[in-house]
């Protein structure tokens, strides 16, 4: 009897008080707010306690990255996943019991057919003051699908008022007409992927979003002439990826600290924008098409980090004369990988930037092949103050050990240099054999290439 006594002793000492527990609701809010949205319901089964609180938290990130990557592995399981998605999405909202939140977040294969469920969702967040709105509708989860399909982002619906209360928006979702007008003052941040934003609709978001401060969209059919300006606006990031029928972009008078645009070549006047300091740009098919730099001219002093996504390099480089870039501290490439193309054209560039701390190169396997010829050398130039590299995508090619060999030989400050051998390229289907084999053989070239180059005692190299 002593033993089981002693034994059963420490178990009842446990049982009479739970600590975790025991603590305040708002803590055990901010502790589940950590876990996944489909892990924090789970922890309504650890006690009667815990039961509701999940419904209490302030963001929902509906991220469905598992059925995304089998969906690009076989896209007939679209149509059964997309009514799943679905009524996760709205079994979640229904039981949602806070009253403001700060992020809602889509991420999910879903076009114009699902148009009243994200209409929905869109007006519930919006009511409950979201701070942050991300509806990420990319086919397959990773790429643009042709416009005519996207969902349409419905500025007139949330335009309308009929005075519904927060409770009646909860009882009877979906179908309700909130007032939303009080809700998009606190909206901070806006993403919308494959979604159609017209002009008028930009144009609302931009008289109504009174605290808005980024704005992304990517895949849009209906922008064509996009004007930002006026002092009052808020906006400090902007970025348009891949509307293509756009046709010109007008940013003057605002405090824009960051400006990122991918996508056809337009017609883009930027001027009185004494905050930005970082600019993302790639026109046409080359990327460099329609004077980049020219257009860019009133703020290319000012610049401290600037990426340029150029598709062709090799058809353009060469008739550049790029201005300097007197303040410009990161320079990011994104260049398309055909062939051998000489990369040392973009020294030039590099010359332009006397105080460039920080170069990165990102290049996209299009078609890259090895073929022996003899190695070129740029002219020499001692970079000062250059004291990061990263080549990423390094396949081995004699394109790709001259440019490594130029930073070893000119960046007399240089700390390391990074060797990526990876395929720049990244998606949701499964990496195939051959793709393995690709970059262990550009890891191999990259050793051999490389490392009895480096500079004797030289350890920072990766």
């Amino acid at each position: 009897m002593r033993k089981r006594a002693r034994l059963t002793a420490p178990r009842e000492e446990c049982n009479s008080e739970d600590y975790i527990s025991s603590l305040p609701d708002d803590i055990l809010v901010s502790i589940i707010s950590r876990l996944s949205l489909k892990e924090a319901a789970v922890t309504s089964n650890v006690a009667r306690r815990w039961r509701y609180l999940w419904t209490h938290l302030a963001t929902f990130d509906f991220n469905a990255n598992d059925t995304l990557d089998r969906i690009a592995e076989n896209p007939k399981l679209r149509s059964s996943e997309r009514p799943k998605y679905i009524n996760w999405v709205n079994r979640v909202v229904r039981q949602h019991s806070g009253f403001t939140m700060n992020a809602f977040r889509i991420c999910f294969d879903l076009d114009k057919s699902s148009k009243s469920a994200i209409d929905n969702w869109i007006k519930f967040s919006i009511a409950m003051r979201v701070q942050r709105l991300e509806l990420d509708l990319l086919e397959n989860g990773e790429t643009l699908r042709q416009p005519f399909r996207n969902y349409v982002f419905p500025h007139k619906l949330l335009s309308q008022c009929k005075g519904s209360s927060l409770k009646h928006i909860r009882a009877s979702f979906p179908g309700v007409q909130p007032c939303m007008l009080s809700g998009l003052k606190y909206l901070k941040t806006l993403s919308l992927k494959c979604v159609n934003v017209s002009e008028e609709a930009l144009k609302y978001f931009l008289s109504n979003c009174l605290v808005l401060q980024s704005l992304s969209i990517h895949g849009s059919g209906d922008l064509v002439n996009v004007k930002v300006s006026g002092s009052k606006l808020k906006l400090k990031y902007l970025e348009i990826v891949f509307c293509l029928g756009i046709e010109s972009i007008e940013i003057s008078n605002v405090n824009l600290v960051s400006f990122s645009y991918l996508g056809p070549g337009i017609s883009l006047l930027i001027e009185n924008v004494p905050m930005l300091d970082e600019i993302s740009i790639g026109e046409g098919y080359s990327g460099l098409e329609n004077n980049v730099f020219g257009q860019l001219s009133c703020c290319l002093y000012q610049l401290e980090v600037l990426t340029l996504d150029i598709y062709r390099p090799e058809e353009n480089i060469k008739i550049f004369a790029f201005p300097e870039l007197p303040n410009l501290k990161q320079l990011i490439l994104k260049v398309g990988a055909w062939d051998d193309d000489s990369l040392l054209e973009f020294t030039s560039l590099i010359k332009s930037c006397p105080y460039l701390q920080r170069f990165v190169l990102q290049l996209i396997w299009m078609s890259p092949s090895k073929r022996r010829r003899k190695i070129r050398q740029a002219a020499k130039c001692p970079h000062e103050y250059l004291k990061l590299v990263e080549i990423a995508g390094y396949y081995g090619r004699t394109s790709d050990d001259e440019l490594a060999m130029y930073f070893i030989e000119n960046a007399v400050s240089l700390q390391k240099i990074i060797i990526d051998p990876r395929n720049q390229i990244l998606d949701r289907t499964p990496v195939r054999i051959a793709q393995i084999k690709k970059e262990e053989a550009a890891r191999k070239r990259a050793k051999q290439q490389l490392e009895a180059k480096k500079p004797p005692g030289w350890k920072n190299f990766e």
